[in-house]
């Protein structure tokens, strides 16, 4: 578990990007945390750590589902607060999303299921003046 305080939007911004770049094709990232705690700005910076327009990225509350493409593929941006965990699939996401896809999931609880084995989650609370970001990672798989 990896903790980090976040200042500010770009801060949040930051983590998205670094962590994009160490999440393998086909990631999950489950996100958790109160309306306005940064799960779409942290989004934002996980589709630009990735190669892609973070101009592009919007809250998927009232849409459900945003996809963003990016050189490194599609990121599946979704919202479950309404749908509950396994809402999701009842829409046919199962079958727009490829094993080479990323998918992050705001309003995320742990079960899935999930189109991978890898699944990262990232915890963020308004703390004094920006946000505590907690967040787990499987290993990557190796690579042949």
């Amino acid at each position: 578990m990896r903790t980090r305080y976040l200042g500010d939007d770009l801060a949040t911004e930051q983590l998205g990007q670094e962590l994009a770049k160490a999440t393998p094709m086909g990631g999950t990232w489950l996100l958790r945390g109160e309306l306005g705690a940064g799960k779409t700005t942290w989004t934002r910076g996980f589709v630009v750590g990735l190669g892609g327009n973070g101009d592009d990225v919007a809250s998927p509350t009232y849409a459900v589902l945003h996809r963003y493409e990016t050189p490194r593929g599609k990121v599946f941006h979704l919202d479950l607060y309404r749908l509950g965990e396994a809402g999701a699939w009842t829409l046919g996401l199962d079958e727009q999303v490829s094993a080479g896809d990323f998918l992050v999931v705001e309003w995320a609880g742990t079960k899935g299921p999930w189109p991978t084995e890898w699944v990262a989650t990232l915890d963020l609370e308004t703390h004094v003046e920006g946000r505590q970001a907690v967040w787990t990672m499987p290993d990557s798989p190796s690579q042949s």
